[in-house]
């Protein structure tokens, strides 16, 4: 039955229904965020949308399996920098003169594990260290939340004359994230 009142509006030339599947496929996946303009409609269903955000926004936790903390961090540079290793290609890439049973007291099993590094800017003095004190770490909307806490020296205390550059290293188990964000946690 046709509806007289819609308008009518004439295919393109060699539109075809298989194509009209194709486009709204590749619009899905390449998060082309207004398809209409296109002329292909994505339907959505409420009850879907409703879980899905509900999965989204429950927080997972990732646990950690080592930590050691580092004076003068094998990672190069004088910044601060965060940062996630995958392999133990990148591992060799990323840490200089270091290998990880040195770095991290232990082998990373590279199928299951990843490593996280957080590094201060060098520091003209000795004493500030950094810690990652949890046994587990939050892990919400693609965020990585990294509880760090930062030791500085005590009031008072002597500090010795050298540069450092103070850093973290974190084994954790294998996870999917857009970003980590460094929670500071008090002494």
């Amino acid at each position: 039955m046709n509806d007289s009142s819609a308008p009518h509006r004439p295919r393109p030339v060699g539109w075809h229904p298989l194509f009209s599947r194709l486009m709204v496929l590749l619009a899905v996946v390449a998060g082309v965020p207004d398809v209409s303009a296109q002329g292909v409609q994505l339907t959505r269903n409420p009850a879907n949308e409703a879980t899905s955000s509900r999965q989204r926004a429950a927080p997972t936790v990732v646990r950690v399996i080592s930590t050691r903390s580092h004076m003068q961090c094998p990672l190069p540079g004088k910044n601060m920098r965060l940062l996630s290793i995958d392999s133990p290609r990148e591992w060799e890439d990323t840490i200089e003169h270091q290998d990880e049973l040195t770095a991290l007291g232990r082998k990373v099993r590279w199928a299951k594990e990843r490593v996280l590094v957080y590094a201060l800017e060098s520091k003209p003095y000795a004493g500030v260290r950094l810690d990652s004190p949890s046994r587990v770490i939050r892990l919400s909307q693609g965020i990585l939340y990294w509880p760090v806490r930062q030791v500085m020296p005590e009031m008072g205390a002597e500090k010795a004359t050298v540069l450092t550059r103070p850093c973290v290293m974190t084994t954790i188990d294998r996870a999917y994230w857009q970003r980590i964000k460094i929670v500071p946690t008090r002494p």
